[in-house]
């Protein structure tokens, strides 16, 4: 080191309390004479008090502006090695590596004294753990002294008060005569009082004397164990010996500046160990019963929450422990500590409180209470329960009794709810309620089992919820006090009168609901809920005359009780009305007048299924719905007014008229047609008038004349259907009644045709021809013919009207019925296949392509017409195949030469075609391209299965081949397209191979040449490559692309057969390619060929070390993170670097895997890995290489270690002294080593 770098060591002596300290060390620090860690790391040690002076903000002043400087060059982030190695100059990882070297050389040398234990007497066994003691008090002084050691000396300090304890127990222990206990003693006495009176132990903390004090008694309350009942005895004097040092420095010592308090981290951290030690010394040696220091747990987790805030929680948590080793077998002492923690949380509520404190508060009131039950003698127990029982009859259960014996502490929460209110904490108020509410409502669930005691909880909760409401009334609470005044009266109506029916409460239920309804006739807050609750009982009354639905299924008393359940809708209606007259009597009208019109309608399901109740349900019904109606002159009450309506007729003449048969299923039919004609005739007559409430009535009569026109229809199609299936019989009535049908639509339609009245006479027409033929031999051919010629019939009718009215549009319906009337014809014979449905298809079809010509909206039905043309060819086709002996694929291969002729077809018709189908070219070339697919696919499908005919199947190819090719033929707009078609024909030639395959030549290809088909690919795919197709007029992408790929195919084709000397021709190939398209990422495929060749001939000469399989593939990555062009450019650094990582972390890797039993090969490559890094100057290689030499070695020493055990522990020692040596060379040279981190690791970055 040269001479100005030198270091000047000075000493200097100075008293650790001066208060000029400091301003010394900021003139040293600004002269530059020291760094600013430096003075941290002697402030660390400094007892000196800081007089804080108040900060003044000086006012702000105009700067004049200078000419900005060049920014300065951003400081480089350090690596993670170098962050790494700085950190370990850090306090904590000092620490960290002083306590871990400590515990080896302990343990170490423990373990090697250990093996020869039974050489010596006990109190030389002891005096190793005192010589150690001894050695580390000494150290703690000797390191206090040195400059840069304060960091060691502490923790040593910390150690050796920490060992003071183990060694009064070690003494205990070992049972040693008095002279060693006394001697051992004295000094560690001694050891004790100077560690405590050391300047980084306490600084310059009173107390002192009393802080060591207390750490001699909690060691000396190790001795004696041996005594019976000693142990319990100690523990509670420690803890008491605690209580009066922690309280009495509590109150000598007030709160310092930053708001901490107690006796300091490592005083407090020591006390805590030697208490801790005792106490599991006494549960898991001695084995006290945990059981018996419930209440010293408790009173040390009240004393930490007393003394210590923040470590409140940590107080809760013995306190909780507390509780719980003694809540079981020692209730006094439990009772003690939930007292104490009560006074803990509301201590807490007090200052700061949360939800959580009010819910520790209410669950430890409630365990209290459990608690003081169990100090009761069980004689007054069982006395106050036998009498408690006698009087309210719960001699079956008796645990309800807690529904009223707890029912004070809801009172008493409430109380706390309320101080809490009144101290303006209203959140904590309200959870206060939530939770007492819980609680109160789970002690009513309770009650429920006995009438006594659920009428004493219901009155008890009533009478609570009304005076809660005086002081402050809230709508939850109004509704909580209104059900629980409902519920009170039924429970005591229940306990005189408990034998009465569902029907009876019903009753009075409903009786309530209409008292409530009546009491909400004005306005307040105790009338709105009483509108809700009446809703409520309506509700339940409904549900308990529920059972007469059972009359819908067969069961149930039949009786009438759902009649008076219409009260309901009465009762609504009449608040609706009333409201509607004077609005300040009644609550939202509008809103009774809707639920009148549910109620109306529940109602229903109640009388419906009793046959003299039913029209008297209905009557009342209609009734009350022209009342709502009249108020409310909606449309929809209208509709269900009419509906009302017609079902009391239908239920009139459901159950007969006097004198007059019963309907049969001809005559409702017959009446229902005459309903659909009525309606509409009622409509016709409303329409003359101008009353708003008589128009609403006449779209109502419409909409039921239509809604029951389209059921009639819907039911005489299914009635038509059976007639086919040969379930029913054609009846004179049906065919009646839909002409009366159909007489109604032309007389609702004749005026004004819509499409919807255009559909219905056709439905109707329909199904008259359906009735009209189901009276002879009803087949199904019969109906589709039929509608067949009425979808060509109207399609006809549709063009003769647009050649007489050209200036006209058609609507749209002319355009829909003949495609429904030839769609359903089509459905009707879809199960019938013979030599004339090709023809029906081919009629549907051509009614399809008539209707798509006549506008341009509709060419889609163009496209569709002519899918059934070739369908129906198809169809031809195929019924004539089925009739001639062959396989069923060989049939496929004539379905795809028919698709083949079509698709020429397309192409030489075209001039015709055009004109006739008004398609433009590309529309009629796109239908070509779609019989080209799917005879293609039809082809290719024949491919896999066997067939006779190759020659026809691979003449169809190749003209669907030569189709594809040429349409690659373009100009260069529509390049891309082009490009598509080439490919599609090459993947037919492709697809095509099963039928080349069986010409000589394929087989010659398929077996002799096999081993040699992916060479001599790779000639064709150079042919390919330079032959110049732009000039023939073909883009030149597709063919250099299948260039790439057919080696490729024909390599993977004879993988089992090929030899070395075959891979290597298509890697050069493959090479070739990449120098002429300047791709350097083609020679990947090489490499992995050249690989793959390498692997084969490895396994020729039957090398298995799996080391020669490994090493090319690491090799190839290395090549690949070598000569790539992209990973050389500066932002793929990082890319780079990992990949030259990961391919000699695998061949270095896998060599420690298969060879750790023998160091010399993992040796050889980490050196060749060392050496490659150092002079190619790569990091990855020297790291690689580093940590593989380092793993070898480390693996070899551990198993010399395992075989050697005295060995082992030998290591152990010398490394536990290393550690030491590190953590201290890291304090003292803390700059030195830090500036050497730095430039080895900005030399690294230089590095690739």
């Amino acid at each position: 080191m040269s001479s100005t770098n030198r270091l000047l060591k000075i000493e200097i002596n100075l008293n650790s309390y001066h208060p000029e300290l400091l301003s010394g060390l900021d003139i040293w620090l600004r002269l530059g004479l020291i760094s600013d860690a430096q003075v941290r790391q002697i402030c660390r040690e400094l007892v000196c008090s800081v007089v804080l002076q108040q900060k003044t903000i000086p006012a702000q002043q105009e700067i004049a502006t200078v000419e900005t400087l060049p920014a300065l060059p951003a400081t480089k982030k350090p690596t993670v090695l170098a962050r790494m190695l700085q950190s370990l100059g850090a306090e904590l990882s000092v620490r960290w590596l002083l306590f871990l070297g400590m515990f080896l050389v302990v343990l170490s040398s423990g373990v090697l004294a250990a093996s020869q234990w039974e050489k010596f007497p006990p109190s030389f066994q002891y005096g190793v753990l005192l010589a150690y003691t001894s050695s580390f008090s000494g150290l703690t002084f000797w390191a206090g002294r040195q400059p840069n050691l304060s960091l060691t000396s502490r923790t040593l300090l910390i150690v050796t008060l920490l060992l003071v304890p183990v060694n009064f127990w070690a003494m205990d222990s070992f049972r040693l005569n008095w002279i060693v206990v006394g001697s051992a003693s004295v000094i560690l006495t001694a050891i004790t009082v100077l560690m405590c009176n050391h300047r980084l132990f306490i600084g310059d903390k009173p107390m002192k004397k009393l802080l060591a004090v207390n750490i001699l008694g909690l060691s000396y309350l190790n001795l004696g164990w041996q005594i019976p009942g000693f142990p319990l005895i100690a523990i509670y004097v420690a803890i008491a010996l605690t209580s009066i040092v922690t309280i009495y420095h509590t109150q000598q010592r007030q709160i310092t500046a930053e708001g901490q308090t107690g006796l300091g981290i490592v005083p407090s951290s020591v006390i805590i160990y030697a208490l801790a030690l005792l106490m599991l010394r006494a549960i898991f040696i001695v084995h006290v019963d945990v059981q018996q220091l419930g209440l010293a747990i408790g009173i040390c987790g009240a004393l930490v929450a007393l003394v210590a805030q923040p470590w409140e929680f940590v107080g809760a948590v013995l306190m909780f422990c507390g509780w719980l080793v003694s809540v079981v077998t020692i209730p006094w002492q439990a009772t003690a500590v939930s007292i104490l923690g009560w006074w803990f949380c509301h201590r807490r509520l007090q200052r700061h409180g949360v939800w959580m404190d009010v819910a520790a508060i209410f669950a430890i009131g409630l365990e209290t209470i459990w608690l003081g039950w169990r100090l009761v003698p069980s004689p007054i127990q069982q006395q106050a329960i036998a009498t408690a029982t006698q009087l309210t009859h719960a001699q079956n259960t008796p645990w309800a009794l807690l529904s009223v014996a707890l029912f004070p502490y809801v009172i008493f929460m409430l109380a706390k709810a309320d101080r809490l209110q009144r101290c303006n904490k209203l959140q904590l108020a309200d959870f206060a309620e939530e939770l007492t509410l819980v609680f109160g409502s789970l002690l009513t669930l309770i009650s429920l089992v006995n009438p006594t005691l659920r009428s004493l909880n219901l009155l008890f909760s009533t009478i609570t919820l009304v005076i809660v409401n005086q002081r402050h009334s809230r709508i939850s609470l109004v509704y909580m006090t209104q059900i629980a005044l409902v519920l009170t009266l039924c429970s005591i109506i229940d306990l005189f009168k408990p034998s009465l029916t569902q029907q009876v409460w019903a009753s009075i239920l409903l009786a309530l609901a209409v008292a409530e309804w009546l009491f909400s006739l004005r306005n307040g807050i105790w009338q709105r809920s009483s509108w809700h609750i009446g809703l409520g009982l309506a509700t339940l009354s409904y549900s308990l005359l529920w059972v007469n639905a059972g009359t819908w299924y067969g069961s149930g008393d039949n009786s009438d009780w759902g009649l008076i359940w219409l009260i309901t809708p009465m009762t609504l209606t009449g608040i609706a009305s009333l409201g509607f007259k004077n609005p300040n009597r009644a609550i939202h009208p509008i809103t009774s007048s809707w639920l009148s019109v549910a109620a109306i309608f529940v109602s229903q399901l109640l009388t419906l299924p009793l046959p003299g109740a039913r029209l008297i349900g209905l009557a009342v019904a209609t009734a009350l719905m022209f009342v709502n109606t009249s108020n409310l002159k909606y449309f929809s009450n209208s509709v269900i007014t009419v509906g009302y309506g017609l079902s009391f007729i239908a239920a009139v003449l459901w159950e007969g008229m006097p004198g007059l048969p019963r309907l049969s299923l001809q005559g409702w039919f017959l009446v229902g047609a005459i309903s659909i004609f009525g309606l509409w005739q009622v409509r016709k007559l409303s329409r003359r008038g101008n009353n708003e409430l008589v128009a609403i009535y006449a779209t109502a009569t419409d909409k039921w004349a239509i809604s029951l026109c389209s059921a009639q229809l819907l039911l005489l199609s299914v009635q038509s259907f059976l007639v086919y299936q040969g379930l029913a019989k054609p009846e004179f009535l049906y065919l009646t009644s839909g002409a009366i049908i159909l007489a109604a639509i032309f007389d609702r339609s004749w005026q004004q045709l819509t499409n919807w009245g255009f559909y219905g006479i056709a439905w109707c027409i329909e199904l008259l021809i359906a009735q009209a033929l189901g009276f002879g031999n009803h087949s199904p051919i019969k109906m589709a013919i039929a509608n067949i010629a009425l979808g060509l019939i109207t399609q006809l009718l549709g063009e003769w009207w647009q050649r007489r009215h050209p200036q006209s549009k058609l609507t749209n319906h002319w355009h829909i019925l003949p495609l429904l009337y030839s769609v359903f014809g089509l459905a009707l014979r879809s199960s019938t296949f013979a030599n004339w449905t090709g023809l029906s298809e081919l009629a549907v079809a051509l009614i399809a392509i008539g209707v798509g010509r006549r506008q341009r909206e509709l060419k889609p039905l163009v496209y569709l017409g002519l899918v059934g043309v070739s369908i129906s060819a198809y169809e031809l086709l195929l019924y004539q195949l089925l009739q001639v002996p062959g396989g069923a694929f060989d049939r496929l291969i004539a379905m795809s030469v028919l698709g083949t002729s079509i698709m020429y077809a397309y192409r030489v018709l075209s001039p015709w075609l055009l004109d006739y189908l008004r398609f433009t070219k590309e529309e009629l070339k796109a239908v070509a391209h779609i019989h080209w697919a799917f005879s293609s696919c039809l082809l290719l499908s024949a491919t896999f299965t066997p067939i006779a005919n190759h020659l026809t199947g691979l003449g169809a190819g190749v003209f669907l081949i030569r189709y594809a090719i040429f349409q690659g033929r373009c100009e260069p707009p529509k390049q891309s397209v082009a490009e598509i078609w080439v490919y599609l024909g090459l993947l037919e030639v492709a697809g095509m191979r099963s039928y080349w395959l069986s010409t000589a030549i394929g087989r010659l290809f398929a077996e002799p040449l096999l081993p040699w088909s992916a060479p001599l690919a790779s000639v064709v795919a150079y042919f390919l490559y330079i032959l110049p197709w732009e000039r023939w007029g073909w883009s030149k992408k597709p063919w250099q692309n299948t260039a790439y790929i057919l080696p490729i195919i024909f390599l993977w084709e004879s993988r089992e057969q090929i030899s070395p000397v075959g891979l290597l021709i298509v890697a050069a190939f493959y090479v070739f390619v990449a120098l002429l398209t300047k791709k350097f990422r083609f020679t990947y495929i090489s490499v992995i060929i050249i690989d793959w060749a390498l692997f084969r001939w490895f396994s020729h000469l039957n090398l298995t070390d799996a080391l020669w399989y490994v090493t090319p593939f690491g090799l190839s990555l290395l090549y690949i993170a070598q000569f790539d062009q992209n990973l050389k450019l500066p932002k793929n650094k990082d890319s780079r670097h990992f990949l030259r990582l990961l391919g000699s972390s695998v061949i270095c890797g896998l060599a420690i895997i298969f060879h750790q039993d023998t160091a010399l090969i993992p040796g050889i490559f980490s050196l060749i890995a060392i050496f490659a890094g150092l002079a190619l100057r790569v990091r990855a290689f020297l790291y690689v290489g580093v940590a593989t030499f380092f793993i070898t070695s480390v693996y070899h020493l551990v198993v010399l270690s395992l075989r050697y055990a005295f060995l082992k522990w030998i290591v152990g020692l010398l490394v536990g002294i290393v550690l030491i040596a590190i953590a201290a060379k890291f304090e003292t040279r803390r700059e030195q080593l830090n500036s050497l981190i730095r430039n080895t690791t900005q030399d690294l970055e230089t590095w690739e």
